[in-house]
């Protein structure tokens, strides 16, 4: 018989012509069942705090206090309830913490009001205008007689109050201001206001600056939430007057700016001399392309203007910088990584980038309020432009900032998250490095539980690639010793909701003993100056996976039909299936775990596939929370008869709105996947290594039992896979989505037996192989994937 290493190895794209019909989500909510709460008591407690915050706010000089109303509800701490799950309550009755930034958060949106925000104590801060108060109002005087449903949703509410100042503005912020000068300052709004609205609060905010040689607003904007704010200086005085009187605004504070990370420039180990511009010209547009968020890059460098696709400076930010670090990262995805300054110099561009421009004029700071504008501005100019890659971020993590600038930090990365829900792209974001020169409590590489190395903002989100660094090449003085462990300055996660990023690493550099950068220990790139130099840091590492990226949409762009192009979640999939793990050393895993995620990812394997195993792909919309996608897997029967340890390994990813106001959770959508191996088998169990809300499951399904002569023989050569999601949040205020939830899925089958079969030749015989061929057919959305709502 043919041995299976006769089979030239191929990857299998799955589409529309193996989905089953999709079917109906079954099942239904039971109302909860509470015990030991006096509704009518409740109803007027209740009642009584709407009379007093209608009174406080309408006493107050809120130029809106007769339409809009910001108040908080104070949560019950936990509630009794019955349960026939007798692990869960063996009495009959167990207790149930409230919690409005995980399951109890979507009450308000039942009671017809809008959640607005978590505090770190739990409470919930909400909107509803004038009508909307009133019926509350009348609802609780009869809330004793009403319905088991309707009493339901007013279970967790203790009490109505108003916002104290404390939650507007940091009071340590306000402490280090002097009395006699201005400050910088940055009024951010209630969500929910129409352009209108806001212009009254502007004029409000405006009639409170009482010295005109101190006080003014220099600029405005609105964020990808539609969320209005406003720039401008102000003295402690008008500040205070302002977070104590005005409950239309959200929050105050100072400016808000990253850092491009890694900016220490070096001296060039080579002899520093400037290269030539290759003889031959290229043409950025044949390239795959990354939008480069960063502090720009000189027009006419002299390696990598030809390779500019174009350039966009939002307003707000400076069109020239004196810091290179745009050039150095820009050149890394330009040509990638090289192991020394001479094979750099001889290297010719194989990736293309859009210069979008974010630095506010100083050395290496990024104005934050304009990353957004720019990543927009990218998208609209250049749709073709599917990778974003951000070498920004701070020294602090994110749990060091005053509470009001964390708040923001954290709703800049709800609006990343949702711009790429929004325009299916792939945002990739450096991890961010330890500060220069300080070291861990516990000496590398037991440091993982230090909260100093904790990820800053902007590398914690769900729906961005967040990539650490590892160390490829030992230098003398090096502190790491050992090539692939993690660099000793990438930060460490998890991110937010303790989810599991960093997702991705790429080589970034060493550090000397003491956590300084010396040459020799660094990568190579190019200066803005055009010369080749080594620097170290996770800035220059998230290149290089931003540029996989962008190679694995171009090349996956040949496997789709006229009219349909690949998700970006199906690049992520196929990335976390294959990447490489930098380190097996037992010693180092927890910290790899947590700084180096699935290891070194390329798009090699899609064009040029390895033997050994066979790697399939899959793409396509779940249309609503109801439906249910089921999708044809092939597991050749002949394989499994043949393999010693057959495995079935695969990765789903999606890409789900999320809402600051879920601490607990953060996505809005929860994925949830089952495989049958067959049409109407039992579904069949997997070591999984999945968040409960993180939007990538990983799965490994061992398939022994499941061969011809197994405990459970499969039914037949193809399984099925279904894949669903569920509303586990509502949508953040003033926002509303397309019910259509892009998926994806890359699976590997491989043999572990030390004499492995390969399936390649097993998957290629089987009858529709030769549908196996291109992804779903799948054009752009007609409707708006987001809409920005005012009330």
């Amino acid at each position: 018989m043919a041995t299976s290493r006769e089979a030239v190895p191929r990857t299998f794209f799955l589409n529309e012509a193996h989905e089953l019909a999709s079917g109906d989500k079954s099942g239904g909510g039971r109302i909860p069942d509470y015990v030991g709460i006096s509704w009518a008591q409740k109803g007027q407690r209740i009642g009584a705090s709407i009379n007093r915050v209608v009174e406080r706010v309408q006493a107050s000089q809120d130029p809106l206090k007769n339409k809009k109303f910001f108040v908080i509800a104070n949560p019950v701490p936990q509630l009794e309830k019955r349960s026939v799950n007798k692990k869960k309550a063996p009495e009959g009755t167990f207790m149930e913490p409230t919690s409005y930034g995980g399951v109890h958060g979507r009450v308000f949106d039942r009671l017809g009001l809008d959640l607005l925000q978590v505090t770190a104590d739990g409470k919930a801060i909400v909107h509803g205008d004038a009508d909307r108060l009133n019926q509350l109002r009348t609802r609780t005087v009869g809330l004793g007689s009403l319905g088991a449903r309707e009493q339901a949703r007013w279970a967790t509410i203790d009490m109505f109050d108003t916002i104290p100042a404390q939650l507007r503005v940091d009071g340590d912020w306000l402490a280090s201001l002097r009395t006699v000068d201005s400050a910088d300052v940055v009024f951010e709004l209630q969500p929910m206001l129409n352009r209108l609205e806001a212009d009254e609060v502007l004029r409000a905010i405006s009639e409170k600056f009482t010295n005109p040689n101190l006080e003014r607003l220099t600029g405005s904007g609105i964020d990808f939430s539609g969320r209005f704010w406003f720039r401008g200086k102000a003295t402690l005085a008008s500040i205070r007057a302002i977070a104590k009187d005005f409950f239309s605004v959200q929050s105050i504070h100072s400016p808000l700016f990253s850092f491009a990370t890694a900016a220490t420039r070096s001296i060039s180990a080579t002899s520093g001399r400037r290269t030539t511009i290759p003889s031959a010209p290229i043409d950025p547009k044949l390239l795959p392309c990354v939008a480069l968020v960063d502090l720009g890059v000189p027009r006419d460098h002299i390696q990598l203007a030809d390779a500019c696709r174009g350039r966009f400076v939002p307003q707000g930010a400076a069109a020239q910088t004196f810091n290179d670090h745009a050039s150095f990262v820009a050149s890394r995805i330009v040509f990638g990584s090289y192991p020394s300054s001479s094979a750099l110099e001889d290297a010719i561009p194989t990736c293309s980038f859009y210069d979008a421009v974010v630095g506010d004029g100083y050395e290496n700071r990024v104005n934050d309020k304009v990353v957004m504008d720019a990543v927009r501005g990218v998208r609209g100019a250049a749709p073709d432009v599917r990778v974003f890659n951000l070498s920004i971020g701070d020294v602090r993590p994110l749990h060091a900032f005053p509470d009001v600038e964390q708040r923001e930090k954290r709703l800049l990365m709800q609006d990343l998250d949702n711009f790429a829900f929004a325009n299916d792209v792939l945002v990739v974001v450096a991890a961010g490095n330890s500060q220069n020169g300080v070291l861990p409590d516990a000496e590398y590489p037991n440091h993982s539980e230090d909260v100093r190395w904790g990820l800053g903002p902007w590398a914690a989100g769900f729906n961005t690639l967040v990539c650490g660094s590892y160390v490829k090449d030992i230098s003398a003085a090096g502190l790491v010793k050992t090539v692939g462990w993690p660099s000793a300055f990438s930060r460490i996660g998890p991110g937010l909701c303790d989810a599991p990023v960093p997702s991705f690493a790429a080589d970034g550099g060493n550090s000397s003993d003491g956590y300084q950068f010396q040459a020799g220990m660094g990568v190579w790139g190019f200066s803005g100056a055009g010369l080749a130099e080594d620097r170290p840091g996770t800035s220059h590492a998230a290149p290089i996976l931003a540029r996989e990226a962008a190679l694995a949409f171009d090349t996956l762009q040949r496997f789709c039909a006229p009219g349909s192009s690949p998700y970006a979640v199906t690049v992520r999939s196929f990335l976390a299936l294959t990447a490489r793990q930098t380190t097996t050393d037992a010693q180092v895993q927890d910290l790899v775990k947590r700084t180096l995620g699935f290891g070194e990812a390329s798009a090699q394997r899609i064009a040029t596939p390895s033997s050994g195993s066979a790697v399939l792909i899959w793409q396509g919309v779940i249309e609503t929370a109801k439906d249910v996608v089921r999708v044809q897997l092939p597991v050749p029967s002949d394989w499994l008869s043949q393999a010693g340890q057959p495995i079935l390994r695969i990765c789903i990813c999606s890409d789900p709105p999320v809402n600051e106001s879920a601490q607990a959770l953060w996505a809005c959508r929860k994925i949830s996947a089952v495989l049958h191996p067959g049409p109407e088998a039992t579904a069949i169990r997997a070591t999984s290594h999945s968040h409960p809300t993180y939007p990538l499951i990983f799965r490994e399904y061992k398939l022994a039992r499941y061969a011809p002569a197994g405990e459970r023989p499969a039914e037949s050569d193809m399984w099925v896979l279904e894949i669903q999601y569920e509303e586990i949040f509502d949508y953040p205020a003033g926002m509303d989505f397309d019910p259509r939830q892009r998926v994806s899925f890359s699976a590997e089958l491989i043999d572990r037996d030390p004499s492995p079969v390969d399936p390649q030749r097993a998957l290629q015989a089987l009858p529709f192989a030769l549908s196996m061929t291109r992804l779903s057919v799948v054009g752009s959305a007609s409707r708006s994937p987001v809409l920005v709502r005012t009330r």
